[in-house]
């Protein structure tokens, strides 16, 4: 069940680097805002609203997915889960520091101080690990974030190549501000572009880990060329994180259309690749020796 993230100590901690993201944020909003926008000049004036609009929508958004991401619990292990053991015979691993059964894909996270359901890894930038329920706003801060800076980096292009050439001849005169903010514009815009290619192969990265159906500390463990038991097709990959309707996939809320596929404890999985791990991967007491059924034991 999705939760809001309590405040405990190691949390408030970590609140130097929110700082640091709000204020690069917001920075390059204020930039592109009142040093590149207003000043523009009137060619292309509607062109220039709607991009604007555009641009704050995704900005709008931007914001929503990264309080999401800050605030919403990455999924806490269910206490009763695990004790009842039935005819189930696969091996399971307990957490001493949370006195928890730990279900398949959670992990405990040292900074946390907690055991996550589905941990992808602990993010400092959003004060939060990702997990089952906030990873889908973890993507779509990224998929935001990218989309606002390529505005950015397009619509300011003009803006920023006559700032340079008036500056290059020595036309000051030309130049729309003074010769400070004008710095600002252009340095900014420079962070624009590192931030782009930054963020290109980062993002690449964890759309290619859900289109598997792995998370970061799944992924750093397998093999070459292994696929994720887990992977049960890229379409329903994508709704055990985006939610079950495409139509809300870019919304950062959890609706309830738009909740994540599952609860984060059980797993469907592919039985021909559990067959193939339990032939060649050896048995002892941390690896899990899985049945060869479609579907975990239920929680009871």
């Amino acid at each position: 069940m999705q939760r809001t993230r309590e405040f405990t100590t190691e949390r408030l901690y970590g609140m130097g680097f929110i700082v640091v993201v709000l204020a690069m944020v917001w920075g390059q909003w204020a930039v592109y805002t009142f040093l590149v926008w207003l000043p523009g000049s009137d060619e292309w004036l509607m062109t220039k609203r709607v991009v604007f609009v555009v641009f704050n929508l995704a900005f709008f958004n931007l914001n929503l997915a990264f309080y999401m991401a800050m605030m919403t619990d990455p999924g806490l292990v269910p206490r009763s889960w695990g004790f009842y053991m039935g005819d189930e015979t696969k091996r399971r691993r307990y957490c001493k520091m949370c006195n928890v059964w730990k279900p398949d894909r959670t992990h405990h996270c040292s900074l946390c101080n907690r055991c996550i359901l589905n941990m992808d890894h602990h993010c400092p930038w959003i004060n939060n690990c990702v997990g089952f329920y906030n990873r889908k706003f973890f993507i779509q801060l990224l998929f935001y974030v990218y989309v606002s800076l390529l505005i950015i980096g397009v619509a300011s292009f003009y803006h920023v190549m006559k700032l340079l050439k008036a500056a290059f001849y020595g036309y000051f005169s030309e130049m729309p501000g003074s010769m400070w903010w004008n710095s600002v514009t252009v340095c900014s815009y420079l962070m624009t572009w590192l931030l782009l290619a930054t963020l290109t192969n980062f993002f690449k990265f964890h759309l290619r880990l859900i289109w598997e159906n792995y998370t970061t500390i799944e992924n750093i463990e397998r093999e070459p060329d292994q696929r994720s038991k887990f992977d049960i097709g890229p379409r329903r990959n994508l709704e055990q994180v985006l939610g079950g309707n495409t139509v809300l996939w870019l919304v950062p809320l959890h609706l309830p259309l738009s909740r994540p596929v599952g609860d984060g404890v059980r797993w469907r999985v592919h039985y021909t690749r559990v067959i193939d791990e339990d032939e060649e991967l050896p048995a002892d007491d941390e690896q899990p020796n899985y049945q060869h059924r479609m579907f975990p034991q239920s929680r009871r």
